[in-house]
């Protein structure tokens, strides 16, 4: 499955982060991924070096911040794309613009931890109030203990939250209309409880090319519990 220039001259992957994760949640793959693949974690606003800025308005708009951003980096190598949860719908709305201005294409897609864009989430937590919706995050996991324990951090931490999940739980999309044309792998966690391996297998309607459903052991945030696995996986998928 690896790709046709992969294996020659290396390849960019893009990291798109989960709600309230910045850029640094990926920087530590670095020392496991194969030294061809130049891994670039994108930092959206509100968060990490970008802290001071804006929150988006919505996910569209943040779409519309970092497309640029990445469309420069991508030089001459070739790129892929990763994303989990928030991030996967940013990958769907990034592909539109790619689509829609003719940009270059990524050759794959990692889509881990999200159901499809057209399947609506059921349950909203982004307007409850702070204890309710702590208690909401902290039963997904992949928040660190030493940040739902402290109430400055907490403090901090929850207007980035409750800004992503406000987008991601407002963002609408029906299937894509002009299905991507290139292969994409979709990761998910056997204990889930944001989606299902029947709402998973629907991401085979939109690519043309083929889809690869892999399955890990964990919870949404499976990717921190199984990270060496994700990046073995990364590593086979890009380099022949």
């Amino acid at each position: 499955m690896g790709t046709s220039n992969g294996s020659l001259d290396g390849m960019k992957l893009f990291c798109l982060p989960y709600a309230g994760g910045s850029a640094t949640v990926f920087t530590k793959w670095k020392r496991e991924l194969d030294s061809r693949i130049e891994l670039i974690p994108v930092e959206l606003a509100g968060r990490g070096r970008r802290f001071v800025e804006p929150f988006y308005p919505s996910l569209h708009d943040g779409v519309m911040d970092i497309s640029t951003a990445i469309m420069d980096q991508i030089g001459d190598k070739g790129y892929s794309l990763f994303g989990h949860s928030m991030g996967t719908l940013y990958i769907c709305e990034l592909m539109k613009q790619i689509q829609a201005n003719g940009w270059e294409k990524p050759q794959h897609l990692f889509l881990s931890g999200m159901h499809p864009p057209h399947i609506q989430d059921k349950k909203k937590i982004h307007h409850l109030p702070d204890d309710e919706f702590w208690q909401e995050v902290i039963r997904l996991g992949g928040t660190p203990k030493q940040v739902s324990e402290n109430k400055e951090l907490m403090e901090i931490f929850t207007p980035v939250l409750r800004s992503d999940y406000k987008n991601v739980e407002s963002y609408i999309t029906e299937a894509p209309q002009e299905k991507w044309d290139m292969d994409i792998t979709v990761l998910v966690g056997d204990e889930d409880e944001i989606t299902s391996i029947g709402d998973i297998r629907q991401w085979k309607e939109y690519t043309t090319q083929s889809c690869s459903i892999v399955t890990f052991q964990g919870g949404h945030f499976f990717i921190n519990e199984e990270e060496k696995k994700v990046i073995d996986l990364i590593n086979r998928t890009l380099i022949a």
